[in-house]
């Protein structure tokens, strides 16, 4: 049975990211193999970057899979020679149509998210104080081993009336393995009581830096010219990199909470960073060139919120006839679009459209869920409805719809559940066949959730599992999870308490800044060292 969701688990990740994805995988040969693969880059639109991937390749991706003694031995999963290249967003990128598109893609993965929180607390059967998400990600973190090697990710700035620089990071492997090393127990009491309910993991990661070249030295030293350079994969030396950040090594200690019970002032996620040495060393047109990214970057949140209004076909530099006038339009619209959103919330007039809004949505949305109950399929009408209503809604908008739906068709079944309960009995027979042959069938909550752990919202597959979240799926997943909420008599978290989520503590014996010229004959001097530095937070 496992062996068929860790199958649907592969075909769900590898086909969403991987181009041309051949699924004839052979799982029973404990490895699945692909070589020199292209990624798929409009799947990360949902993280709405503030620049454009124009590339990204994995030279090798191995995953081994010990079935035969899957749960005891971890999953080994191996990359090798990953190249991601990124520069600054044409023009046509700002366009209307771009930027929505991005924006519905961001709007599914927070919405994923707010369902995947919801589930949690369904999971939990509405207990204080636990986290079924908490739970799965130490699941998951315990079961595999990570090795990454080769990793080279590019940001190319090509700003007009400046020169052309490139920024890199870089690191020769990453590792994530399991630490057996005894350490105290970082999630409630020292009792013991929690003994056994952490999972201890050890990332070291090697020969980690970040450089500032300008492209003509990059291309240059590399013996390539400024297109193929984009295509230029991981594996060339790194003695003519310019390092704002020297290579160093970095260890890090992951301790994650496996029992899903939050304790106060204990948090899910604790992370200690140990670096011996941290080189910072830069130049004048380094610093320049950071802080002309840092613009850039500033000026993006704003295109991306008002872009689309931008009259991109009359620039300022050329200023044809009526220039004037069409950016005059492009401030008007720029200020009347932030006018606008806010009077839909707080006007009389929009008033009666948002009731009406309102009903409709919860009605579509209600019916989607009463097929998807019955197992029925959805109607594309629905579907086409229900996405150009959210294109129009705020997230916050969408989900309280949704609970009102999700209410309503919990109170009906309620209702009818008490009201053929002689039905229900003398049709038991009919149940268990159904059931078994539901158990046959792929689990669609199992992608929806890794999906939306991922933040990869707004996927087919996300509309083949929403919405009241019925007993027998919590008892599948309780079964597929082996994960069990704990009744809490009392000494669950009050409101008032404090839960934290994540602890950061870095611990760095020596921190060396220097500031220097490039060109003059001035040696590099340092404007700060630190011997033993420790800083710690909580999130």
């Amino acid at each position: 049975m496992f062996e068929g969701l860790v199958r649907q688990l592969l075909a769900g990740y590898l086909g969403r990211y991987v181009k041309d994805l051949q699924l004839k995988i052979g799982l029973w040969n404990e490895e699945v193999l692909l070589e020199n693969v292209e990624l798929i880059l409009e799947a990360f639109d949902y993280l709405q970057l503030p620049f454009a991937l124009k590339q990204g390749r994995v030279g090798k991706l191995s995953i081994k899979i010990p079935w035969k003694k899957l749960g005891w031995d971890p999953i080994i999963i191996s990359l090798e020679d990953v190249f991601i290249c990124a520069s600054q967003r044409d023009d046509d990128e700002w366009s209307l149509d771009s930027v929505q598109k991005r924006e519905i893609s961001g709007k599914k993965a927070k919405l994923a998210g707010a369902e995947l929180a919801k589930l949690s607390r369904r999971v939990c059967d509405n207990q204080a104080g636990q986290s079924f998400i908490s739970y799965i990600s130490a699941k998951i973190l315990d079961g595999i081993q990570v090795s990454i090697r080769n990793v080279h990710i590019i940001y190319i700035d090509k700003q007009s009336g400046c020169a052309e620089f490139i920024f890199g990071l870089r690191f020769s492997s990453l590792s994530i393995m399991t630490d057996s090393r005894p350490k105290p127990n970082c999630f409630g009491s020292s009792s013991g009581k929690f003994r056994g309910s952490q999972v201890n993991k050890t990332v070291e990661i090697l020969s980690l830096g970040i450089y500032c070249n300008s492209l003509e030295e990059a291309s240059n030293s590399f013996g390539v010219d400024d297109e193929s350079f984009l295509f230029y994969d991981s594996r060339f030396g790194s003695n003519s990199c310019d390092y704002i950040l020297d290579p160093v090594d970095v260890v890090l200690s992951l301790v994650v909470n496996k029992s899903g019970k939050l304790e106060q002032g204990g948090p899910q996620y604790n992370v200690t960073a140990e670096l011996t040495t941290l080189v910072i060393l830069l130049n004048e047109i380094q610093l320049l060139r950071i802080l002309i990214l840092l613009d850039y970057l500033s000026t993006c949140a704003l295109r991306e919120k008002y872009g689309r209004f931008r009259p991109w076909h009359n620039p300022l530099s050329r200023k044809l006839d009526g220039w004037q006038r069409m950016w005059w339009h492009y401030a008007q619209e720029s200020v009347l679009s932030d006018v606008r959103r806010k009077l839909r919330k707080t006007s009389w007039s929009n008033f009666g459209r948002r009731i009406s809004y309102r009903r409709k949505y919860v009605s579509l949305y209600k019916r989607k869920l009463e097929l998807l109950h019955q197992e029925q399929p959805v109607d594309e009408d629905i579907l086409q409805e229900l996405e150009q209503m959210e294109r129009e809604s705020e997230i916050e908008d969408i989900l309280r719809y949704r609970s009102i739906a999700e209410h309503q068709l919990q109170e009906f079944l309620s209702n009818s559940l008490s009201s053929n309960t002689a039905v229900n009995g003398s049709d038991t027979k009919e149940k268990q066949q159904n059931d078994e042959r539901s158990a046959g069938e792929p689990r669609g909550w199992l992608n929806w959730l890794s999906l939306g752990m991922l933040g990869a919202g707004g996927t087919a597959d996300s509309s083949q599992f929403a919405g009241v979240v019925s007993d027998e799926i919590i008892k599948d997943i309780y079964e597929a999870t082996k994960f069990h909420p704990v009744p809490s008599f009392g000494g669950g978290i009050t409101v008032k308490e404090k839960v934290y989520l994540s602890s950061f503590k870095f611990n760095i014996h020596q921190i060396v800044a220097t500031l220097g010229s490039k060109y003059r004959y001035l040696s590099f001097i340092p404007f700060l060292e630190l011997q033993q530095g420790n800083c710690s937070f909580n999130i």
